[in-house]
């Protein structure tokens, strides 16, 4: 199936591109550049240089312009090529394509498609990730070879909790008070799909003295999702107190950003902000470790040995068995369905 093109993808964090660095990123099926001018703005470019098509952040930075490694020729940020070093002569088509790139919630957002139609209002809101005043924040970035939507589809899914990530798994063995609730439902608001589970009267997971030193035996567990196109969601999670308005514990707002290498190869842009254990080195540290090892070692090597399984065949065209849970994943892939075909349709 084809990528959307006329959306924000995240193409990565804005702390990435200090210190003049060049980050060369496969997005969307295209290889880009990223790099900061010197006035702080950020640029994206194609990382293919026209003439032998070397990756240019290999090259050397000539103020905001970028020298090819290969050959030399110099190129602006806005992809233009601003010297040939064996001519006064520069071809027509010696240059790269450059893309629209907005800064935003701290991360780096990119527009594939056609640029006349990057509109910066149309990128999601992720103002409750950012660090601010009684809030801190962790980022990552991971990769897994697996199709973009499979680990979309990962995501809006919580059942495989229980299964899969023994740091989460509440109770000794899973066990639950007799009084235990789960609740779980979906609604749609345009082309925004939002999937709420609720627990209540849930006894301690392994982590939670690590977020919340001091939390009671029994605690209300939020765990709400919110899905826009092609892959940008914001968990709004949290554990706190019972029968409070959930103010009193620890809440974790956490964005996942997930944006296509290429048909087989996934990017994984997470940050998690918190308002509980400020100001400790050591436990964003440790945020990073455990967010790191579950996403390679449990949910990313799992949706890749999925993959693996399925070949090149899509998952629709497997006709898999679907469960209650899979309700708002079914509908963020149709929904993504539906704005390719209409997009292949008018062109882009």
């Amino acid at each position: 199936m084809p990528f959307l093109k006329n959306v924000w993808y995240c193409a990565g964090w804005d702390y990435e591109l200090e210190d003049e660095k060049l980050v060369g990123r496969k997005l969307v099926g295209e290889f880009v550049m990223l790099y900061r001018k010197q006035n702080g703005k950020a640029v994206a470019v194609s990382n293919v240089c026209p003439h032998r098509f070397a990756p240019m952040n290999e090259g050397k930075r000539i103020g905001d312009d970028v020298a090819c490694p290969y050959h030399g020729l110099v190129f602006g940020p806005d992809g233009k090529c601003t010297k040939n070093p064996y001519s006064d002569t520069i071809a027509k088509a010696c240059n790269l394509k450059s893309y629209p790139l907005e800064e935003r919630w701290k991360a780096l957002w990119i527009w594939m498609g056609d640029p006349n139609k990057a509109d910066p209002s149309l990128i999601p809101d992720f103002s409750t990730t950012v660090p601010r005043e009684g809030w801190d924040a962790v980022y990552g970035h991971h990769e897994t070879d697996a199709d973009y939507q499979l680990v979309v589809d990962n995501l809006l899914d919580r059942t495989h909790v229980q299964c899969m990530h023994p740091l989460l798994i509440q109770g000794i063995d899973g066990k639950k008070p007799d009084n235990y609730e789960e609740h779980q439902s979906m609604k749609v608001e345009g082309d925004v799909v939002w999937d709420f589970h609720q627990q209540l009267n849930c006894p301690p997971f392994k982590l939670l003295p690590m977020l919340w030193p001091g939390a009671p035996e029994l605690t209300e567990h939020q765990f709400n999702v919110r899905w826009e196109a092609p892959g940008n969601m914001l968990l709004d999670s949290s554990v706190t107190e019972m029968g409070t308005d959930r103010n009193v514990g620890s809440i974790m707002p956490m964005a996942n950003l997930v944006t296509p290498a290429d048909e087989n190869t996934t990017h994984y842009f997470w940050n998690q902000a918190r308002n509980s254990n400020l100001n400790n080195p050591e436990i964003d540290e440790k945020i990073k470790m455990g967010v790191g090892h579950t996403f390679k070692n449990e949910d990313g090597a799992m949706v890749a040995a999925c993959q693996r399984q399925m070949g090149t065949n899509d998952l629709m065209s497997l006709n898999p068995v679907l469960l209650p849970a899979d309700a708002a994943a079914m509908r963020a892939r149709r929904i993504m369905m539906e704005k390719i075909a209409k997009e292949q349709k008018e062109g882009v």
